[in-house]
C-alpha cells in the first residue's frame, strides 16, 4: 500500500451536499431520542438496511426481507431461499442479492430479476459479491485472495488486485464487501475494515475488529461498537462518536430518521 489515508477527491461530492451532512452529523442521537415517531414489533432480526431514498429493509433468520417506508409502514415483503450472504437495497428500485452457496447473484425489483452465476474462470471461490455503481460487479475469490471487478453481461474481467496476506496475523475472515463513492470496502472480521480504489487496490485499512456491518453517511462511513455509533470521515480520516441506547443491537441514520434496532423492535425516530 502506497497510501497511509484515504482521502476523496471533492469532485465526487458536491460541496454543497457535504456542508448540508456536516450540519446534520451536528445533530446527536440524543436529540433524535427525544422524538420517538413509531415503533416495529418484529423478532429474529438477522440485520437491517436503509436505502437511499430511505426506506428500511429487515431480513429475518428465516430469510425473509420486510420492506418499510421510513415511517415504518410495511411495503413489501420479499422470500428468499436461503439466508442472503450479501444483501444491498442501493437505491430501492433495484437491490442486489448474492448467495454464497450458490454462487449466483441477482438484481432485482418488483417483477424483475436479473440473475447471474459467479463462474468459475472469475472466481473459483467466490466468498463475497457486490455491486458496483455502473451494475457491474465486485467479486472476493478466497481461493488466491483476489479482487475483480467484473462485467458478468460481456464476459470481462475490468481490474484485478491482490490482497496482502502479510496484514494479516491469522488467516483471513471476510464477512461484508460494498462499494461507495467509487471505493469498495471490506470487513476482515479480526482487523477492521479494508479500503480499495476502483481498481482494487488496497489503499487504508481502518481499525475496528468485530465490526458486522459499514454504513454511510454524506462523505462519511460508520459502525456500531459498543453503545455508540463511530463515524470515519473519507475526506480527513478524523472519527467522531455518538452515543446510542446501550441495549440496542444496531442503529441506522438517515438524514430524516434514526433506526435503532433492539432483539424484538425496530424504534424509529424523527430529526427534531
Amino acid at each position: 500500500m502506497t497510501e497511509n489515508k484515504l482521502t476523496l477527491k471533492h469532485s465526487t461530492i458536491d460541496r454543497r451536499v457535504l456542508l448540508i451532512t456536516a450540519c446534520l452529523l451536528a445533530i446527536t442521537c440524543n436529540a433524535f431520542s427525544q422524538n420517538l415517531l413509531s415503533r416495529i414489533e418484529i423478532d429474529s432480526v438477522e440485520s437491517v438496511y436503509v436505502d437511499r431514498p430511505g426506506d428500511l429493509y429487515v431480513l429475518l433468520k428465516n430469510s425473509n426481507l420486510i420492506k418499510f417506508d421510513r415511517d415504518g409502514k410495511f411495503l413489501s415483503q420479499q422470500n428468499f431461499p436461503e439466508t442472503p450472504t450479501l444483501f444491498d437495497p442501493r437505491d430501492g428500485s433495484r437491490a442486489f442479492v448474492y448467495f454464497q452457496k450458490n454462487q449466483h447473484c441477482s438484481f432485482y425489483s418488483e417483477g424483475i430479476r436479473q440473475e447471474y452465476k459467479i463462474e468459475p474462470h472469475y472466481a473459483i471461490d467466490p466468498v463475497l459479491v457486490c455491486s458496483s455503481g455502473d451494475h457491474q460487479l465486485w467479486v472476493l475469490d478466497r481461493s488466491d485472495w483476489s479482487i475483480k471487478r467484473i462485467n458478468p453481461a460481456q464476459s470481462k474481467v475490468i481490474a484485478e488486485a491482490w490482497i496482502d496476506q502479510k496484514q494479516f496475523i491469522q488467516n483471513p475472515d471476510f464477512t461484508f464487501l460494498r462499494e461507495y463513492q467509487n471505493f469498495l470496502f471490506a470487513i476482515e472480521k479480526n482487523t477492521g475494515i479494508l479500503v480499495f480504489n476502483s481498481l482494487g487496490t488496497q489503499i487504508k485499512k481502518i481499525a475496528a475488529p468485530g465490526v458486522a456491518q459499514v454504513n454511510f453517511f454524506g462523505e462519511e462511513l460508520y459502525y456500531k461498537k459498543d453503545d455508540k455509533l463511530v463515524f470515519y470521515d473519507l475526506f480527513d480520516a478524523t472519527e467522531r462518536e455518538i452515543p446510542i441506547n446501550p441495549g440496542c443491537a444496531n442503529a441506522l441514520l438517515t438524514d430524516t430518521r434514526l433506526f435503532v434496532v433492539f432483539k424484538s423492535s425496530i424504534e424509529i425516530f424523527s430529526k427534531p
